[in-house]
């Protein structure tokens, strides 16, 4: 039993034990403490609903990558493992119960070497291809098929039908390369760049989609069969050009575009949906996450004086726009002081249904001694990725919350060497 409220994952215990938090625990002590008192086990239970994705799981979108690429790419079990474990640091233990992403990658890797044990020949992307195409979805707390692919990727492997793919997206080093260009990185190969969102995954990604965008994929058969294409994606006109493609034998390759056209989808919201090739009974899915974007004009404007006016230039996405104008909303400043080497955190609660949320911070101290701050969104109360801001020359750092569905903000200003540094979030 917790003597707090912590985890209940499972546990090695030198005598049979059923795992409790503090708040299931205290009952239990109750009744266990009268005469007479039983307990009895009985198998199943309605507690939980599996598989579900860890809480302590890291979630999606990645912002390094501007969303241009699906991650995570696929869920696998990862949470009260039991593992193999040195005795050492272990109390002795030969096996032992761990969770986290270190126990959901031999799942993967095992099951990657079991697929080269049948194809040796095999690509590393096309086992991972063929892994993603045929996962299914993992569990919403009410017992529904989960649609969050910022937290499940492409859905839970799947070990029977991750054989049997039916299609697969191959790419090889010259393509990571060629999107590595893409993303702005300079690799010195002499590749030509092509657009993030071409690289032929067996997901489609597009985190800036203004208008229209299409998309270009390569698949190889596993086995041969005419497919039929079925895209699924609300708010966006989707349009697949071949929608059918037959395959005589496995290895034919076939190549087809993915028109994506904004509709009636919200802009500034991701949308995901799936593309799915069939053949008789042979289902190959791919998610799809869009961002559509609607307009696009200066994330700030500047302007000083109790009056006057400023210019900007603004794009559309399509031919008309209606603008609504929101009155700006202040929040009372919070205040606090870095001694020495140290960090202090705030967590900033936003407003059901606000439009934008933007923070800044402020110190009073020389710019040298602020290292940065570190910041990332919470959705439904789990913190996203951490990223870091740098403050400007006078000392000032603005955080616009780019994540749509973000309830909250964690900010955590750093200093090196300050002495009595104030900051004013």
């Amino acid at each position: 039993m917790n003597p707090g409220n912590e985890s209940t994952d499972g546990d090695l215990h030198s005598v049979p034990a059923v795992h409790l938090d503090n708040a299931d625990a205290a009952p239990v002590r109750t009744y266990a403490a009268t005469s007479g008192a039983t307990a009895t086990l009985t198998e199943g239970g309605t507690s939980y609903v599996y598989p579900q994705v860890a809480d302590f799981s890291s979630r999606g979108p990645s912002l390094v990558g501007n969303g241009d690429l699906l991650k995570p790419y696929i869920t696998a079990p990862g949470v009260t493992i039991l593992a193999a474990v040195s005795p050492d640091g272990n109390k002795g233990h030969d096996f032992d119960y761990y969770s986290g992403t270190s126990m959901a990658t031999p799942h993967i890797s095992g099951l990657a070497a079991l697929y080269l044990s049948e194809h040796p020949t095999w690509s590393p992307m096309s086992i991972k291809s063929a892994m993603m195409t045929t996962a299914t979805p993992t569990k919403t707390p009410d017992g529904r098929n989960s649609d969050d692919a910022f937290a499940q990727g492409a859905g839970e492997v799947d070990a029977r039908a991750m054989l049997r793919p039916g299609l697969v997206y191959d790419s090889g080093e010259r393509d990571w390369l060629a999107y590595l260009e893409g993303s702005g990185v300079d690799t010195g190969t002499g590749v030509k760049a092509i657009d993030p969102s071409d690289l032929n995954y067996p997901s489609i990604a597009i985190g800036d989609l203004f208008g229209k965008q299409t998309v270009t994929r390569t698949v190889t058969a596993t086995t041969a069969g005419t497919y039929r294409a079925r895209v699924d994606l609300p708010g966006i006109k989707a349009t697949v050009s071949p929608s059918v493609l037959h395959f005589s034998h496995p290895g034919q390759k076939r190549t087809f575009t993915v028109t994506l056209d904004v509709t009636t989808a919200q802009g500034g919201r991701a949308d995901t949906g799936a593309l799915t090739w069939t053949s008789g009974r042979t289902s190959v899915r791919s998610p799809i996450v869009v961002t559509p974007q609607i307009v696009r004009a200066p994330a700030e404007i500047k302007g000083s004086g109790s009056s006057g006016s400023t210019t900007f230039s603004v794009t559309l996405a399509t031919s008309t726009l209606t603008a609504t104008a929101y009155g700006s909303v202040t929040t009372a400043a919070t205040e606090g002081t870095l001694t020495a080497t140290s960090q202090i955190s705030y967590d900033a609660e936003i407003p059901s249904g606000t439009k934008a949320s933007q923070i800044t911070v402020r110190f009073d101290a020389a710019k040298d001694t602020i290292t940065g701050v570190l910041w990332g969104n919470k959705v439904d109360g789990v913190l996203q990725d951490v990223q870091t801001a740098i403050p400007d020359s006078d000392g000032t750092v603005t955080i616009t919350v780019p994540h749509p569905t973000a309830d909250g903000i964690f900010v955590s200003p750093v200093a090196i060497g300050a002495e009595d540094d104030t900051v004013t979030p």
